[in-house]
């Protein structure tokens, strides 16, 4: 599995990979740019959510090269909701794989900000019967552009058809709003928000490339106690992989409560960090910009930069319960000083930008994009970077905390 540049997302894959009994080593950008596909190529290489571009900045042009070399020889490939972009034609301008002639759907033409389940019709070949419609969860995907090339043997694994009950419209939750008034929310928010626009569309792709195949989900099939994703996600990977599915192993992913997750790692800054952020999301709550969606994931009002501390509150109370082995101690013996000054400057600032962003969305509507206040923005830019991607402070905790967990998987 690529660790680089997917954060929560690479912790919830690998959580469930560990649950559902896969066989699975953690590699980075650095380990694909030395070959390590070619040298010891595995069954399968998965690539979890994030970024693509950032995924694709860090493997670099000797790293992409790679992965396709290592497909075209007879590898597979599973990509899931950025690691599925990353596997997309580079038509768009942004680098990717070029695995198959499909792109991402432009943004005028598909549904920008989604989340939740959404019920979809399946067909894997394996399956005795032909099709069969279950439930799987999508958090902020983009969408398939057909290519030109109708030759190019891609065809769709699962397709969308309506959303369920936990189905999220930017931060609108569906079921509560009336089909008449979704035209004058859109009028507010200036994006598609019509579930509509998903119906038949692909959600699950798997096309050949030379001797190997690929498999592009932008559904998070990973997703804890997400049990028909989940299952399919073990019977994708047991027989795409030719193995035997054994009947002991687990069929759902594990429930994932961050505010629960035991210390063992009882390191003073990561727990200043963890809570630090329990006040963040408390003092947000407080103000109706955050709430809980799920035990692991936060929900937040559009505009409010929520993904970034709920990634934070993720990774830091992982690390806490993880022994670190010496490799982690060494490494985080060199950075916890930088760490910590960082951490109390983004905290401090963070409760003043939260409250300040409260009284700025009363007075006009604000967007991933940018603050309506333009003060606000640049302290926006300073904490997180800009959007889409990160940097700022934020920037400077994220990186060397992932590289943390890495070492403490590894």
């Amino acid at each position: 599995m690529l660790w680089d540049e997917s954060h929560l997302w690479g912790l919830m894959l690998w959580r469930a990979l560990k649950d559902l009994e896969i066989p699975a080593r953690i590699v980075s950008s650095q380990d694909i740019r030395g070959e390590i596909l070619s040298t010891r190529p595995p069954a399968g290489l998965l690539v979890p959510g994030g970024w693509a571009r950032l995924k694709a900045d860090s493997l670099g042009l000797a790293g992409m090269s790679s992965i396709r070399d290592y497909i075209s020889a007879g590898g597979k490939y599973l990509g899931i909701c950025g690691g599925a972009g990353m596997g997309l034609s580079s038509a768009s301008g942004s680098p990717c794989l070029d695995l198959c002639h499909w792109s991402r759907k432009p943004m005028q033409d598909r549904l920008p900000n989604f989340s939740g389940h959404v019920r979809c019709r399946v067909r894997l070949p394996h399956w005795k019967e032909s099709r069969r419609d279950i439930c799987l969860p999508v958090w902020w995907p983009s969408q398939f552009e057909p290519g030109d090339n109708a030759s190019d043997g891609v065809r769709a694994l699962a397709e969308y058809l309506e959303p369920d009950q936990d189905f999220w419209t930017a931060d609108l939750p569906y079921s509560d709003l009336k089909q008449a008034d979704i035209c004058k929310w859109e009028k507010v928010y200036g994006i598609n928000l019509d579930p509509g626009l998903l119906r038949s569309e692909p959600c699950i792709l798997h096309g050949t490339m030379g001797s190997g195949e690929f498999v592009l989900s932008y559904s998070h099939l990973e997703t804890p106690q997400s049990r028909q994703a989940n299952r399919l996600l073990r019977e994708l990977l047991f027989t795409w992989l030719g193995w035997n599915i054994p009947r002991e192993v687990k069929t759902r992913v594990s429930s994932w409560d961050l505010k629960n997750i035991e210390p063992v790692w009882e390191d003073d800054v990561l727990m200043r960090c963890r809570q630090g952020l329990e006040e963040i999301i408390e003092l947000g709550r407080a103000h109706f910009l955050f709430y809980w969606r799920t035990p692991w994931l936060l929900g937040w009002r559009r505009g409010v930069p929520g993904s970034p501390v709920n990634f934070l509150y993720a990774m830091a109370g992982h690390a806490q319960g993880q022994r670190p082995g010496r490799k982690a101690q060494e490494f985080w013996k060199g950075e916890k000083e930088s760490f910590a000054r960082h951490l109390d400057s983004f905290l401090s600032r963070l409760k003043t930008y939260l409250t300040r962003e409260r009284l700025a969305m009363s007075l006009a509507p604000s967007s991933p994009e940018a603050s309506s206040d333009l003060d606000l923005q640049q302290e926006k830019l300073e904490l997180f970077g800009s959007f889409p991607g990160y940097g700022g402070l934020y920037g400077r905790l994220i990186q060397p905390l992932d590289h943390l967990l890495y070492l403490l998987e590894r």
